[in-house]
């Protein structure tokens, strides 16, 4: 019994030096380089949070950056796009973005103006006219010194996307100045869009975007502001069966990304992050028109949402009754910034 211990054991050493040899396990030599796993160790993630739908302007956005800048890097940058709030909510997210628990975010101008006040002049009630003007705030020189306003808050800012003009969607007609009159009505944190309703009379109720359903099933607000695509992809139609398509603001995001993390990426990556951005911006502009202008078909032939279209004396009306506004913000808002608005606002009107 015990020869026959001694004699396994002896089999068993033997074996193992024989595969320690062919494997090299028992060589200071390093072992072969894995290529591919070089390739997983470098993959660089970003998390990209967004708070509306996938089928809306910046929803489709966001996927197409993601796809571009996997292509333009041969995979070795992947965009992860969370959707719908699903990380973090609109009051939540920039503190996320500070702390690099994620790494690009879109939020509105709105969002922004109490970190950076002088962004307020973009939410000046109807500023800006059409398209036209709209295009070129977003691309002009303006937007490129309000986007280096960001690195005061460690935060890159890269380009800002649009979703077109805001209406009012409500649960019963607005129609003129009057109607605003104790209307409770959702509005971002913003102080700008809070006075803006004071001055009509109605009562201003600041929630996040993804409580309005809530608020709105529940009888806690009347109205808010909003784009078609963000109505209609979030289905508040059902529940606000008026539209008054006032286009009395603008609803812009500003793309950032953390600026630690934005250091952190070597000159290539930076190039292929900014370059998938400018490749799609005149995309980006045109889908999000092309957005509001279906969705405000199927909600005409699809739904029983009665729209209005603004007339010309109730909205001479309501820009009347905001006059305070823009006395109360020359004061507050850069003189610079305001000459240069009106600058690229007159760039787009026919020379006379």
């Amino acid at each position: 019994m015990k020869m026959f211990l001694t004699g396994s054991f002896i089999t068993i050493f033997i074996l193992i030096l024989l595969f320690g040899y062919r494997q090299n396990i028992f060589s200071e030599t390093e072992l072969p380089f894995d290529e591919e796993q070089q390739g997983l160790n470098e993959q660089i993630t970003i998390h990209f949070s967004h708070v509306v739908a996938e089928n809306t302007p910046k929803g489709v956005a966001a996927e197409k950056f993601a796809k571009l800048v996997e292509e333009k890097s041969n995979g070795k940058v992947i965009v992860q796009i969370y959707p719908n709030g699903m990380l973090y909510n609109d009051e939540n997210e920039l503190e996320a973005l500070q702390e690099n628990q994620v790494q690009m975010i879109a939020p509105t101008i709105s969002k922004m103006t109490t970190a950076l006040p002088d962004w307020q002049l973009l939410d000046l009630p109807f500023i800006i006219d059409n398209e036209s003007q709209l295009k070129e705030i977003l691309n002009g020189e303006l937007s490129a010194e309000l986007l280096k306003e960001l690195e005061t808050i460690n935060i890159k800012g890269l380009t800002f996307w649009n979703n077109g003009f805001k209406q009012i969607a409500s649960t019963t007609p607005i129609l003129n100045v009057e109607q605003f009159k104790g209307i409770r009505i959702r509005t971002m944190a913003s102080d700008i869009l809070h006075l803006q309703y004071e001055l009509l009379d109605a009562k201003p109720i600041a929630t996040s975007f993804g409580d309005v359903y809530y608020d709105l099933q529940h009888g806690s607000i009347d109205a808010q502001e909003n784009t078609i695509s963000n109505i209609y992809s979030k289905q508040f139609h059902t529940m606000e069966h008026y539209i008054t398509l006032s286009n009395h603001g603008i609803l812009a995001y500003a793309v950032m990304i953390n600026e630690d993390f934005w250091n952190s990426l070597d000159e290539e990556i930076k190039e292929v992050i900014t370059d998938s951005l400018a490749e799609m911006q005149d995309w980006q502009f045109e889908k999000a028109m092309q957005f509001n202008k279906q969705n405000l078909a199927d909600l005409k032939e699809n739904t029983d949402v009665e729209i209005y279209k603004l007339d010309n004396d109730p909205k001479e009306q309501w820009k009347k009754q905001l006059q305070p506004i823009y006395r109360h913000y020359e004061d507050k808002i850069d003189e610079h910034y305001l000459d240069e608005l009106f600058k690229e606002i007159q760039k787009t009107k026919p020379s006379q």
